[in-house]
């Protein structure tokens, strides 16, 4: 019985494409010559097969002994023996000892061309709109001027191994046509390795009998070969990954390999190049690393075990531009950190392949593509059950509250060994990893998840696995308790979100208000909850009890939680009208628009603050009646300073008498988010009389009458915004050492909890900076202080802070003495301010009083 050859088997795939007229293969002609197989033969050799054989479907082992037996009748033989019997004839004319470099060149070449052909018709994006990944050419060079003879590509599933290897690979054949390079390229996939397997014949051997020479000799005999001329040979096998064999099996190709490394590493001329999954490499780096000679593996990172880098923000942009070259718009850093996975990237591709784009990126689109990941990969196919039980076990293992995320390996070596196969799944994907810190004296194996979003998600779904899916109290209660000044708290508390509206629990939401957060962290939950609503709502699979949610009137509880000056930024917006999708009474809505007008006003989007305060007007006066400071009069008033440079006086009378005549009721001074919103654009808008004593009388009421229980957290947003307006008026009225006092207070804040305020609180503080600066006579630190400044402002969107502050340096002599040429760059900034937003000239100067 023949032996079935891998060489014998490449020679008759390439016949085939001669015999039915192809040069090149791709998957839609195998089709075609199934069809000519048939017809000629009378015999079928289905579509799928000729797939698997050409490489484009997954296949384990060498093709049926039948299916080759037609290929070769169908290419005029008698069958399989017949065509192996001539193919071995033709190869004892050649004589071996006229072995050529050349020859050998031409023939690796074939090999190399048809593997490279089969693993890009694989590629998840189309190869053409893949790029070459720079870190490559670098790899390669610091490897090839080395003294190392083998080198690899170590990374998990995912990380863009292959396709960066077939670049590399293309790039180089391409030099070698232009450059006339002696050098030889023999690539396959370590999906041909399988024969040698199952054929029992050494690696060694094999090869050669692939590119057609007898095993009588070997490459060494290539050293000596005059035609070489410093050509170098280049062994390439991709994908040598312990999960795609049996264990004796891979053991076995891992020795051949070794072997082969080892045989020729005297030789400088010859090297090799392997890609495989970081796991492999740990499991298996004790054998690799035997010979004197080690891999040059290149562990650039803090990783030990990975030597492959995710995509760089120049790599985003340039696979963006190739995929859409009509995609013009830049790409934003955090939506970089989001897509540096290459795997990540691919499933967004295939989901906006018809119009790609990341301009419509939201706070939703990676947990889109986690969970897309996990589905794929964890929950669907073999073992899957046993995956989620290894999950849950080491989370349970994890001390999360001490910041401690990975789990000593003999803890749970016991479940490991029971779900053996589910286990190394979880690490050849990289959803789980092992890091070995063993010494001469102690055993020191650790297990840990790939990324922070497999760790996340997986902490979510055991907690709520634990609460019986219950997305409650206790649950918040488990978060708060479990997550102080943690890192992962909040996109675990965003997994949870996601399953509660998947699940239906939405009219749980108010829980939500009971977890601990900071300010920062409230906006991006609330932010992070309004696009979730918004794409909920907007899908075309809306459920019934989602419908019914939005039906009802938003929770009251849920509905205050979403307002604050603090939580102010360009996404608000989008926030906010979300909420208009729910029944609501006319307060409610009343205070959505008031928010919308104000950060529209704050962003200097006149037009758009016009449009919601016409929407207000639409109202009755009795549905203002229920508010202790009119929003609408306050808008108005502020929308037409900035328009024609005039405060309408309706909103400064009210404003007046209330401050000498407060209302006795309990309502008007009622601690409610709503108020402290009310209270701090009154605030606002008596700033435009440049009466600083005015706005101190009625920053004084507040203090007298509202918030003045002890128990009131003084470090509150409402509290820090108060003290900041304060700071204001008591600068334009000279008192330097109330701005000082108040100064010291927000800065010992902002030092202790600055990471945890939203950009427009920051934006806030470095306005305070400034005038503190002005006030002392620091007039040198403040060109560095503003720069900060105007980061905040582009962070928070808040353009009116920005042309406050302008206009008070633009006041100060002092300034304008000291550093004439910054002062002239801030008087061009404020210019272009007033220009683009289309403000009225006399709104620079004292317009009421």
């Amino acid at each position: 019985m023949n032996l079935i050859a891998a060489r014998h088997i490449e020679l008759l795939k390439n016949e085939v494409l001669l015999v039915s007229g192809f040069k090149t293969i791709t998957p839609a002609d195998c089709k075609i010559i199934s069809i000519n197989i048939s017809s000629k033969t009378k015999q079928t050799v289905s579509e799928t097969t000729l797939k698997r054989v050409y490489g484009f479907a997954l296949s384990k082992f060498n093709p049926s002994l039948f299916t080759i037996d037609v290929m070769a009748r169908y290419c005029g033989y008698v069958g399989w023996s017949d065509f192996v019997a001539k193919q071995e004839s033709e190869a004892l004319k050649k004589a071996d000892d006229n072995l050529d470099w050349s020859t050998l060149q031409q023939n690796a070449g074939k090999i190399t061309s048809f593997t490279l052909q089969a693993l890009k018709n694989k590629s998840g994006i189309p190869y053409g709109q893949t790029i070459e990944r720079r870190f490559l050419d670098r790899h390669i060079d610091e490897f090839l001027n080395s003294d190392h003879t083998g080198t690899f590509l170590s990374a998990p599933a995912g990380y863009g191994k292959t396709i960066a290897l077939c670049h590399w690979v293309e790039k180089k054949l391409e030099s070698n046509l232009a450059t006339g390079n002696n050098d030889i390229i023999l690539f396959f996939s370590s999906n041909a390795l399988m024969s040698v397997l199952l054929s029992g014949r050494d690696i060694n051997d094999w090869m050669l009998s692939l590119l057609g020479y007898s095993n009588y000799f070997d490459l060494d005999n290539l050293s000596d070969i005059r035609q070489r001329k410093q050509g170098k040979f280049y062994l390439i096998v991709d994908g040598l990954d312990e999960h795609m064999f049996k264990n004796e099996q891979f053991e076995i190709l891992l020795n051949h390999i070794v072997d082969i490394f080892s045989f020729y590493q005297s030789h400088d001329w010859f090297k090799i190049i392997l890609t495989m999954r970081s796991s492999t490499w740990v499991n298996n780096r004790h054998e690799m690393e035997k010979s004197v000679n080690t891999w040059f593996t290149n562990f650039t990172t803090n990783d030990a075990c990975i030597n492959v880098p995710l995509f760089s923000m120049i790599e985003i942009k340039e696979l963006c531009y190739k995929i859409n070259p009509l995609m013009k718009s830049t790409v934003d850093i955090d939506v970089a950190e989001n897509f540096n996975h290459p795997l990540y990237f691919q499933f967004y591709y295939k989901q906006h392949k018809q119009d790609f784009t990341l301009n419509n990126i939201d706070h939703l689109c990676i947990f889109e593509l986690v969970s897309m990941f996990i589905l794929n990969k964890v929950y669907l196919g073999q073992h899957s059950t046993e995956k989620i039980l290894i999950i849950g076990k080491l989370v349970d293992e994890m001390d999360i509250a001490n910041n401690n995320y990975r789990v000593d390996k003999l803890k749970v070596n016991a479940l490991v060994k029971q779900y053996y196969h589910a286990y190394n799944e979880l690490i050849s994907i990289g959803f789980l990893r092992e890091v070995n810190e063993s010494d001469n004296y102690q055993f020191n194996t650790y297990i840990q998840f790939g990324n922070d979003n497999f760790l996340d998600h997986s902490i979510a779904k055991t907690l709520l696995y634990n609460n019986h899916d219950r997305f409650d109290s206790i649950l918040i209660e488990k978060i708060n308790k479990t997550f102080v000044n943690n890192p992962h708290k909040m996109d675990v508390l965003k997994w949870c979100v996601i399953y509660a509206i998947k699940t239906s629990q939405m009219d749980s939401f108010e829980r939500l208000t009971e977890v601990s957060l900071s300010a920062n962290e409230k906006s991006d939950l609330i932010l992070f909850l309004g696009d979730l609503l918004d794409k909920e709502y907007s899908s075309m699979k809306k459920t019934e009890s989602l419908m019914h949610y939005f039906k009802q009137d938003f929770n009251k509880k849920m509905f205050y939680y979403f307002f604050g000056l603090e939580l102010i930024n360009p996404e608000y917006k989008k926030t906010l009208n979300t909420l208009l999708r729910f029944e609501m009474s006319n307060r409610k809505k009343i205070l959505i628009y008031s928010s919308l007008a104000v950060i529209s006003l704050l962003n200097l989007d006149l037009n758009e603050a016009n449009n919601y305060i016409i929407k207000l007007k639409a109202f009755t006066k009795d549905d203002f009646q229920a508010f202790p400071i009119n929003p609408l009069k306050c808008l108005d008033a502020i929308y037409s300073y900035f328009k024609t440079g005039v405060v309408k006086k309706a909103a400064i009378i009210d404003l007046t008498r209330f401050c000498f005549y407060p209302p006795q009721d309990e309502e008007t001074f009622r601690n409610t988010i709503s108020n402290d919103f009310l209270y701090l654009l009154a605030i606002y808008t008596l700033m435009l009389c440049n009466n600083p004593k005015k706005s101190l009388r009625f920053i004084n009421l507040l203090e007298t009458h509202y918030k003045n229980d002890a128990a009131i957290d003084d470090s509150s947003q409402y509290d820090y915004f108060v003290k900041v307006l304060k700071a204001d008026s008591h600068y334009l009225l000279n008192n330097k050492q109330a701005v000082s006092n108040i100064h010291d207070v927000i800065s010992n804040l902002y030092r202790e909890n600055g990471q945890h305020l939203t950009p427009y609180m920051k934006a806030m503080f470095y306005g305070l900076r400034i005038r503190y600066m002005l006030s002392e006579g620091l007039l040198e630190s403040i060109p560095g202080e503003l720069k900060i400044f105007n980061t905040m402002v582009e962070d928070s969107g808040a353009k009116f802070i920005k042309l406050n502050v302008y206009r008070l340096l633009l006041k100060n002599d002092a300034l304008k003495m000291a550093l004439p040429e910054f002062y002239r760059q801030v008087k061009y900034s404020l210019n272009k301010i007033v220009v683009e937003a289309g403000i009225n000239v006399e709104t620079l100067v004292t317009v009421y009083d």
